[in-house]
């Protein structure tokens, strides 16, 4: 019987069940942990992947994957950031430009939904889901987001057999 109780409660899934519980219960608020609950970023994270962010504190780079809060729905998003501060995005025929030029889009899976041009102020960013097709509320419908309240990415630590880290 110790031996089924052990394999239920092994280390790792301990130590995993640890480090979740520390990071929810962060009371500075320098990092986060957060489930990924939607379609949106697959095939980079799929839902039911644990994350750990951290608030954004340098500038941030195109294909950054960032969590920010969407107030009107109360509800947390990840997306990747494809337009920087001081950027014009625009979608011609499904293609996202950058300041007019063809943006070489290596994470999107799917044509991208069609939106209106937004040129992105010093303190804001673009972002879209990677999977185009099943991506909501990010700037393509919502507009632009602030840096301010952005948390950036940092690692992928659940399942463990898919840890990666976000630098």
């Amino acid at each position: 019987m110790i031996k089924s109780i052990a394999r239920i409660l092994n280390i790792r899934n301990l130590l995993i069940i640890a480090v979740y519980l520390f990071l929810k219960n962060n009371k500075d608020g320098t990092y986060r942990a957060y489930e990924i609950k939607e379609e949106s970023m697959e095939p980079s994270l799929h839902e039911g992947d644990y994350v750990l962010a951290v608030k954004v504190s340098e500038p941030l780079n195109r294909g950054d994957i960032v969590i920010y809060e969407y107030t009107p729905k109360n509800i947390e998003i990840i997306k990747r950031v494809i337009g920087l501060p001081g950027e014009t995005i625009s979608n011609e025929d499904g293609v996202i430009k950058i300041n007019g030029k063809t943006m070489n889009d290596t994470w999107g899976n799917g044509e991208s939904v069609s939106f209106e041009a937004t040129t992105l102020q010093e303190d804001e960013i673009f972002v879209l889901g990677d999977n185009r097709q099943k991506s909501s509320s990010d700037s393509s419908s919502i507009g632009a987001i602030k840096v301010e309240d952005c948390w950036k990415l940092r690692y992928l630590y659940w399942p463990y057999h898919k840890f990666k880290s976000y630098e």
